[in-house]
């Protein structure tokens, strides 16, 4: 788990002014899609059958669910068995503990194990806890028919993504753009560091520094510093504070206290990924919102970020295609304006650096 990104970093979801009012008159947990509709009604069934003997076994109690993949199936698919199954284990009164409570330390630990042999996809429950007695517990195994695989499902290739790279440091940055001159054409890379935000020009070389500008302190420095360039107001977000400049920031910054902002913190959460980080995008395919979301490990794992299709009336999410795959932890999701991409940051766990990227999402209906 990656319990930071359930504090001031899981609240990132900074969405297109467009959407901010049609979300505010809607709870902002979305539902799991996959877990009623898109995947088939023999795995919808399964997963109850096995949510069933889970309630049979044991009292209610807190329960944390870890899903280990060693089948063919996908992420997306994946990811909509685990919420499906966290889902149905709740209407049952076994609810996931907060992230860093004690509750959570003393979580009963399931592992939802799919495989498959060469007719069937076989899901197999069992107790993992040390704490107890699992031998009196007994293990759990349902199977489905392939040949349901095709029922109901999305279809895999009508959302794909694109993994962009852009910039590297070992410094920290908290976000990045890149300008482009309507005049001259000339593209400007801004990357926003913790105390200063630094302005590069294309050479020969690549990207060279054509300034710094320092950002005045207005409050105390926060040990999880967050912040979000905003280019169409000229302006960068903090928690607590904002900085305005000339349009293209790459002038002197002044900044101000300033009450928090909808833009950062209107939230999103989709079920079974409580600590992802995660956006919506400008980007509309089959008439629905185009949105990222990363994975839900911790901050030593490496990361995924998987396209999902958010449907505002009713709310729904379910997700679309293949993940792209990261060297590291996402530390920060933006939505690109007026287009289906978003900028993500990742420190890449090999090298240690901070990578910046452009992740696009097609749709190809």
């Amino acid at each position: 788990m990656r319990p930071s990104r359930e504090l001031p970093r899981a609240i990132r979801v900074a969405l297109p002014t467009i959407l901010v009012g049609l979300l505010a008159s809607v709870t902002p947990y979305v539902s799991y899609a996959q877990t009623t509709s898109t995947l088939p009604k023999s795995w919808n069934d399964a997963v109850a059958r096995l949510a069933d003997e889970v309630a049979a076994a044991m009292s209610p109690t807190a329960v944390r669910l870890v899903v280990e993949n060693i089948s063919s199936l996908d992420a997306a698919h994946v990811g909509g068995i685990g919420a499906a199954l966290r889902e149905k284990l709740q209407h049952h009164s076994f609810a996931p503990p907060a992230a860093n409570s004690t509750a959570a330390q003393a979580a009963l630990s399931l592992q939802l194990t799919l495989s498959e042999s060469a007719t069937e996809y076989v899901w197999v429950m069992e107790v993992s806890n040390d704490s107890v007695d699992a031998a009196a517990i007994p293990m759990m195994i349902v199977s489905v028919s392939k040949a349901d695989f095709t029922e109901g499902t999305p279809d895999k290739q009508s959302l794909s993504l694109e993994k962009r790279y852009v910039w590297k440091q070992p410094r920290e940055f908290l976000d990045f753009a890149i300008l482009k001159d309507a005049t001259s054409g000339e593209s400007t890379l801004l990357i926003l560091e913790t105390n200063r935000l630094v302005v590069y020009k294309p050479s020969e070389a690549g990207w060279q520094l054509f300034r710094s500008n320092s950002i005045p302190r207005t409050v105390a420095p926060s040990r999880d510093p967050f912040g979000t360039i905003n280019r169409n107001e000229g302006s960068i977000l903090f928690k607590s504070f904002e900085c305005v400049g000339d349009p293209d920031l790459t002038e002197v910054l002044q900044c101000k206290s300033a009450k928090p902002n909808h833009y950062l913190t209107t939230r999103v959460k989709i079920p079974g990924l409580p600590n992802s980080l995660g956006t919506l995008t400008s980007g509309v395919c089959r008439g629905e919102t185009v949105s990222l979301y990363t994975g839900d490990g911790d901050w030593t794992q490496t990361d995924s970020i998987q396209g999902y299709l958010i449907n505002l009336d009713p709310v729904s999410a379910a997700a679309v295609g293949d993940a792209v795959q990261t060297d590291g932890p996402v530390t920060s999701l933006q939505p690109e304006h007026d287009t289906s991409a978003a900028r993500a940051i990742v420190r890449n766990l090999k090298t240690g650096e901070y990578e910046a990227y452009i992740v696009t999402a097609t749709c190809s209906n």
